[in-house]
C-alpha cells in the first residue's frame, strides 16, 4: 500500500529532540506544528507516496500515527504510487535544536534616544550589519526551518534596505510574526511594501503614557506620531498591541492610557518596569519605583480595568494578565510546579528553550535581555558559525538548556524556599550580575512571593471582579 500526506502537510525533523514535526508547508499559514518521537516519525518518512509500504512492520505508534491521519484526512493512501510530493512538502530533517521564532534585532541603531534602550540604541553601542550579512542570517534561520522571525532594532525602519529584508524573509517562507516599531517611520508605503511580500505582521508600538510618552523616548512629537500610526494601523486592518514602561512620573496614567489605546482598537498593552540594564542605568535611581510602589500602581488599576470594561487586553510584569473583555485573569509570577517536580528537568527558562534572539552584531542569544549584560561577549556570532550547529553546542546552548537543579545547586536557600514551586526560579535575566553570574534569584519574582503573594492579587482583582460582574464570573 502507498501512503502520502496530503497538501499542505510537511514532515521536519530537528536533531537531538526526542521527536519530530508535522507541520503547515507553502504559502498557506503555518499551524502548529504535530510532535511524534523519533522512531515512528522515521517510519513514517517512508510514506512519500512512492514507496510500497507494510504498516504492518512499523511501530505500534507508527501505525496508530498512520490511522489517525488517514482517518482525520491528512494522511491519504492508494493501492499503487502516488503523484511525487510538491517541492514544499517534501521531508526534512534539518541540523538544529527546535527553534519557533527567532526575535531579530536588524539594527542597532535607532532615532529616537529611549532612557531604557536594553541596546543602548542611542549610543550607538551596537552596529548595524551590511545587507549582505543579513541575508546570509536569513539563510541561516531558514536552514534550521524557522518559519517565523519577529522583527526588532534598534528601530528597524530606520534601514534603507528593510525591503530586501522583507524580501528575503518572504522567499523563503519566513512569516514577519511581530513587528517592533517606535512607529515615527511608519507610513502607508511600508503598509503597501509589506503586504507586496505577503507580510501582514502584528505590530508593537511602544506607548509610555498619555502625556509622558515624549519624555521616556526621549524625542518631542512622539506621541504624536504613534497616535498617526495607531489610526493607521486601525484604517488597515492590522493588529496592533502596545508596550509601556512604567516609572515614576507615568505609573497614574495607567487607567486613561489602557482605555486610550482601547479607542485606537489596540489589542493588548504590555506593561513592565524596566529592567535596570542598557541606559536605564542611569535613570533607574531618580525614576525607578520600587518593588511595593510596582504592585500599588497595579493594585489601583486592576479594579479599574474590570470597572471599564476589560477594554484591552493587559499583561502587569508578572502581576496580572488578562484578556479583552473576559474575567478569566492569571498571574504569571505563579507557576505551580507539579508536587515532587524533577528540578533535573524542569528548565530554567521555558521560553528561551523554543526562541531564540539574534542581536544587532548576530550574537545568538537566548532573548534580549542578554544584550547589554557582561556575558554578551560569551554569545557566538551566527555570521561565524552556522546557526544549527551554536543552537547544538555553544555557550547559547548551555545557558538555554540550563535547569532549575543548576540554579538549585549555587543556592541552597531557594531549594528550602517554600515558594519553590511557585516561583520555579523566575527570569534567569533578572538576577544577572555585573559579572555575568546568571544563576542567582530573580529578586522581583522572590520579592512577589515573599512580601506580595498571589492571595493579594487575587483579592484585588475578584473583590472587582465580584463588584462589577457577579459571584458567577469567578
Amino acid at each position: 500500500m502507498y501512503y502520502r500526506l496530503k497538501e499542505p502537510w510537511a514532515f521536519r525533523g530537528w536533531k537531538k529532540l526526542p521527536f519530530a514535526v508535522c507541520a503547515m508547508a507553502g504559502e498557506k499559514k503555518h499551524e502548529e506544528p504535530f510532535l511524534m518521537e523519533k522512531e515512528p516519525f522515521l517510519e513514517l518518512l517512508c510514506c512519500n507516496g512512492e514507496e510500497d509500504v507494510d504498516i504492518s512492520a512499523f511501530s505500534e505508534k507508527g501505525k496508530t500515527i498512520i490511522k489517525e491521519m488517514t482517518k482525520h484526512g491528512i494522511m491519504e493512501q492508494s493501492e499503487g504510487p502516488m503523484q511525487p510530493l510538491s517541492s514544499f512538502q517534501r521531508y526534512h530533517v534539518y541540523p538544529s535544536r527546535r527553534i519557533k521564532s527567532v526575535h531579530w534585532s536588524i539594527t542597532g541603531k535607532c532615532n529616537f534616544n529611549c532612557r531604557h534602550c536594553l541596546v543602548s540604541a542611542p549610543n550607538a553601542h551596537h552596529p548595524q550589519l551590511p545587507l549582505s550579512d543579513c541575508l546570509h542570517i536569513v539563510e541561516e534561520i531558514a536552514k534550521c526551518g524557522v518559519n517565523r522571525v519577529d522583527v526588532t532594532g534598534g528601530e528597524p525602519l530606520v534601514r534603507r534596505d528593510f525591503e530586501e529584508i522583507v524580501k528575503a524573509l518572504s522567499e523563503r517562507n519566513i512569516d514577519i510574526g511581530v513587528l517592533f516599531t517606535n512607529a515615527s517611520l511608519l507610513t502607508g508605503d511600508t503598509l503597501d511594501m509589506l503586504e507586496k511580500y505577503r507580510q501582514h505582521p502584528v505590530f508593537q508600538l511602544s506607548f509610555d503614557g498619555l502625556g509622558h510618552h515624549d519624555w521616556l523616548r526621549g524625542v518631542p512629537g512622539a506621541e504624536k506620531q504613534a497616535e498617526e500610526a495607531f489610526r493607521l494601523l486601525k484604517e488597515r486592518g492590522y493588529t496592533v498591541n502596545a508596550a509601556m514602561c512604567i516609572h515614576r512620573e507615568n505609573r497614574d496614567s495607567l487607567r486613561s492610557t489602557a482605555n486610550y489605546l482601547a479607542e485606537m482598537n489596540v489589542q493588548n498593552l504590555r506593561v513592565n518596569a524596566p529592567q535596570s540594564l542598557g541606559l536605564w542605568k542611569q535613570y533607574a535611581d531618580q525614576y525607578a519605583l520600587t518593588e511595593d510602589e510596582v504592585w500599588a500602581a497595579y493594585r489601583d488599576y486592576i479594579p479599574h480595568f474590570f470597572e471599564d470594561g476589560m477594554p484591552i487586553g493587559v499583561e502587569l510584569d508578572g502581576y496580572f494578565r488578562c484578556e479583552k473583555g473576559k474575567t478569566d485573569y492569571k498571574v504569571a509570577y505563579v507557576h505551580n510546579a507539579k508536587d515532587g517536580a524533577d528540578w533535573r528537568k524542569y528548565p530554567y527558562c521555558e521560553s528561551v528553550r523554543y526562541h531564540a534572539y539574534i542581536g544587532p552584531e548576530g550574537r545568538l542569544a537566548p532573548c534580549m535581555g542578554f544584550s547589554d549584560t557582561a556575558l554578551k561577549e560569551k554569545f557566538p556570532s551566527v555570521l561565524e558559525h552556522p546557526l544549527g550547529e551554536m543552537t547544538l553546542d555553544s555557550f547559547y546552548h548551555d545557558v538555554v538548556e540550563t535547569k532549575v537543579s543548576d540554579l538549585l545547586k549555587k543556592n541552597p536557600a531557594c531549594a528550602a524556599c517554600e515558594f519553590l514551586p511557585k516561583c520555579c526560579g523566575g527570569c534567569m535575566v533578572e538576577g544577572i550580575t555585573d559579572e555575568g553570574d546568571y544563576l542567582v534569584p530573580d529578586g522581583r519574582c522572590c520579592y512577589f512571593h515573599q512580601h506580595i503573594g498571589e492571595n493579594a492579587v487575587r483579592a484585588v482583582a475578584d473583590a472587582a471582579i465580584r463588584k462589577y460582574y457577579g459571584e458567577c464570573h469567578l
